[in-house]
């Protein structure tokens, strides 16, 4: 994958082409307004318009009445500055409701944000005496690297157990078998989960029913759980794979390893083998993800 396709594909499975976009959306907005009399002006819409096209591709699960509120007013308008009667009434309304556009996506990019915080893994305060791992061939490897996966470099930074449950080609559904293996209470739980259902095209309300049967499942008092946002590509049911997943993150009390963390690993060069599974220094990145985020020792 060269230099370029790896950035875009970073851009967009992680999300962060929803915040290029609105700078996209407020720029190509101001610059039209202000240069419309320029003979190359109209060009200036392209800014606006790759804009939306960066918003909606971010698959970023922002519930749609603010998607409504921040894209469908600018692309409406696009031709506005340019109407040979920009004297007249309707023009000038669409100019002066200028702010309330930006004010909109600032509050877009703002909800973004506090979801982003209010779903972080905070760091542990004692490293828990023991860890288990619910996962897909991502965690548990398809080759003859399983000393050197993540779950065991994890479990040799920390000293601690880490029991290995992933199984590869697990969904949301057959990791349930995985969850009764599991019957400790006061014990960290890693969830790896949900990859091969969004691939596979399952309709999004059936995932969301065996992801939330898993977490019911998984849940007890001194449990924590923490669960891996999938970055999310620009297919067909991404949008609604994003938003279950933090909508049951919500509902259960799981804490999230943010998806563009987690996109950062897998498109680094060399992490993977085959562009999906991860490699060996791959498995040497999550492990380094996971003490980053919640070893006080790495804040």
């Amino acid at each position: 994958m060269s230099g370029l396709n790896q950035f875009a594909a970073y851009l967009f499975s992680s999300g962060d082409a929803f915040f290029v976009g609105a700078v996209l959306i407020a720029l190509g907005r101001a610059t039209t307004w202000h240069f419309r009399r320029h003979r190359a002006a109209k060009w200036l819409r392209l800014t606006t318009i790759v804009g939306l096209i960066f918003i909606v591709l971010s698959m970023t699960p922002l519930p749609w009445w603010l998607y409504g509120l921040c894209l469908i007013p600018p692309l409406v308008s696009l031709n506005v500055p340019f109407r040979a009667d920009d004297k007249a009434r309707w023009p000038r309304i669409v100019r002066r409701s200028q702010p309330i556009v930006e004010l909109l996506l600032l509050a877009s990019v703002t909800a973004e944000l506090i979801e982003r915080h209010r779903l972080h893994v905070p760091p542990l305060a004692t490293i828990p005496a023991e860890v288990h791992v619910i996962g897909d061939s991502l965690s548990a490897g398809i080759a003859s690297e399983q000393d050197h996966l993540w779950p065991n470099l994890l479990a040799n930074e920390w000293h601690v157990p880490v029991r290995n449950h992933a199984q590869a080609g697990s969904t949301t559904a057959s990791a349930f078998r995985q969850a009764e293996e599991i019957e400790c209470d006061d014990c960290l739980v890693l969830i790896e989960i949900g990859g091969n259902d969004l691939l596979s095209g399952k309709d999004s309300w059936q995932i969301e029913a065996d992801l939330d049967r898993l977490l019911v499942r998984l849940n007890a008092p001194h449990r924590m759980l923490v669960m891996f946002e999938l970055p999310v590509p620009p297919i067909p049911g991404g949008y609604e794979f994003a938003r279950l997943q933090r909508r049951l993150a919500h509902r259960h009390a799981v804490r999230l390893i943010p998806r563009r963390e987690f996109a950062k690993v897998l498109l680094a060069p060399g992490a993977t083998t085959d562009g999906l599974h991860l490699s060996l220094g791959g498995h040497r990145a999550v492990a380094d993800l996971l003490l980053r985020t919640m070893s006080q020792s790495h804040k």
